[in-house]
């Protein structure tokens, strides 16, 4: 990643938007990355500046305008899935795809309502 000069917060962005032809708008990049609007408005400026991704709608507001990648972005996003899919078969290669399955439906379970708690604090208060 360093040598595309990218944070890890610009590989999730890279990679949702690589996931999507027709483009994400920095709200739902937001939801995604569960990042709030000041990074979120920090990463797309920087992508853009890179030459990563651009907008591809004008509908006035900052946020509901989609971003795509752009031809270099595409191609740095082909390479960040092959590093990612290596990445996990080293360190899951070796356990049985059954368990991998069951470990991410939980991962990803445990994950999103950790976020929900950012948009619902009073769910600690009822879970008594």
């Amino acid at each position: 990643m360093q040598s595309y000069g990218l944070k890890s917060s610009h590989v999730l962005f890279m990679v949702q938007l690589g996931e999507r032809e027709e483009g994400l708008t920095a709200s739902e990049l937001s939801r995604a990355g569960h990042m709030d609007k000041a990074q979120i408005s920090r990463v797309v400026s920087e992508l853009t500046d890179k030459g990563f991704i651009a907008k591809c709608s004008d509908r006035g507001q900052k946020y509901k305008n989609k971003f795509t990648l752009t031809e270099a972005g595409k191609s740095i996003a082909r390479d960040l899935n092959q590093l990612i899919a290596k990445a996990l078969d080293y360190v899951g290669g070796s356990i049985p795809k059954a368990d991998l399955e069951i470990f991410y439906r939980t991962l990803f379970t445990i994950s999103d309502k950790i976020f929900s708690l950012t948009e619902e604090p009073e769910a600690l208060c009822a879970a008594d």
